[in-house]
């Protein structure tokens, strides 16, 4: 009798054991996991450069050409403030980056690849002469133009107090962190890391129009 015992005890502890890892097996194929301290989105500079917003709103979901595209770009599109520190900003107490040029990054900055950056931006904003607002303003001629001043748009009182205009210096704080630099706003974006990344998109949007300023010309270091 205790030998009968002892076989149905532990009969039942081996199909515990087996269903526990069927579960994590089916749980695996079910979630993805992500490891501690990996972020569970993938930032926009490093969004394949390729994907096209328009088509994606066209023919959604069947334009992703790539398995998970379409749930990185959802991701991409939620409020992610507070969840991705930007450089700088704590988290490990790195040392804050060195200043950069403006005027020498936007020297060698390419339009062409502000225009694929710009690419992920065509859900919230349009970038054509007359276009619509969508969830975001229309940004052709935004590089020179007055803060919160496209007709039409209801913006928030956050940016609505955020005088001044949008110049190259003040878009390259405003896309590193939207949300840091005007507490308040609507815009659901971290931000762009890169500076490069940055530089390239303001490039891109002052061809958009007649009205950008000239670039700021680059700081020439003195020899030593």
């Amino acid at each position: 009798m205790g030998r009968m015992h002892g076989m149905a005890v532990g009969l039942c502890v081996a199909g515990a054991a087996v269903t526990a890892l069927g579960l994590g097996w089916f749980s695996d194929k079910l979630y993805t996991r992500v490891r501690p301290g990996e972020l569970a989105y993938k930032p926009m500079d490093e969004m394949p450069p390729r994907v096209d917003m328009a088509s994606i709103q066209r023919d959604w979901p069947a334009s992703f050409s790539e398995a998970g595209e379409g749930s990185r770009v959802i991701a991409y599109h939620r409020d992610m403030r507070g969840k991705a520190p930007m450089p700088g900003t704590g988290g490990g107490g790195a040392a804050a980056a060195p200043p950069v040029d403006l005027g020498t990054l936007l020297a060698s900055a390419d339009a062409g690849v502000g225009k694929q950056k710009v690419q992920l931006c065509m859900s919230c904003h349009d970038f054509t002469q007359g276009g619509p607002n969508r969830i975001g303003p229309n940004l052709w001629g935004v590089v020179g133009r007055p803060v919160a001043s496209h007709a039409g748009f209801a913006y928030s009182p956050a940016m609505q107090g955020h005088k001044g205009s949008w110049s190259y210096e003040s878009l390259f704080a405003f896309l590193a962190s939207p949300g840091r630099e005007v507490p308040g706003t609507k815009m659901s974006f971290a931000g762009l890391r890169k500076p490069e990344d940055r530089a390239a998109v303001i490039k891109y949007l002052a061809t958009l129009g007649t009205g950008a300023p000239p670039l700021p010309q680059p700081k020439v270091v003195a020899a030593r």
